[in-house]
């Protein structure tokens, strides 16, 4: 077992394909975004999103480096990618530092693809403020919020 979260990708409504090709295309790149700020301010993050310019690769893969590391956060190329497998992935991070970076791609995920992807963790909200607080600073968009499918406590900044 161990820390993880969850996520499953929900085939695109009819008419709405390109839409959401384009939505998930723009999502994964700000969660590259994401990543190469929190490694450029706090390093300990390994994978090719850690290290190169956003944009440089389709997909996403981070992990945390040497004993700060447990499984890779990988999103693919496209939507359509994404979706194999019944469209279900998970990370499970032990909830090691680069969880906080798994958490803000996640959330960046849900506010933008909607109903396209369902998330969940075996964390609850207070689990995922320092990801939300990273994902609304680096992206400068307060209405990112924590996915209603994450368990609430007390305490969670709206």
């Amino acid at each position: 077992m161990g820390y993880t979260h969850y996520w499953e990708f929900r085939k695109a409504k009819r008419g709405t394909t390109k839409q959401v090709n384009q939505t998930y295309f723009d999502a994964v790149k700000a969660c590259q975004t994401i990543v190469c700020t929190y490694s450029q301010a706090n390093g300990g993050l390994s994978g090719f999103a850690a290290h190169t310019k956003p944009g440089t690769y389709g997909g996403l893969k981070v992990n945390g480096s040497r004993e700060n590391g447990h499984e890779d956060f990988v999103l693919r190329e496209t939507f359509k990618l994404a979706l194999d497998n019944n469209g279900s992935e998970f990370c499970k991070t032990n909830a090691k530092p680069y969880d906080v970076v798994v958490v803000a791609c996640l959330c960046i995920l849900k506010h933008r693809l909607g109903d396209s992807i369902v998330v969940n963790s075996d964390g609850d909200s207070l689990d995922w403020v320092k990801g939300l607080e990273l994902a609304r600073r680096v992206l400068k968009d307060k209405t990112i919020q924590i996915p209603a499918t994450i368990r609430r406590r007390i305490g969670v900044i709206a």
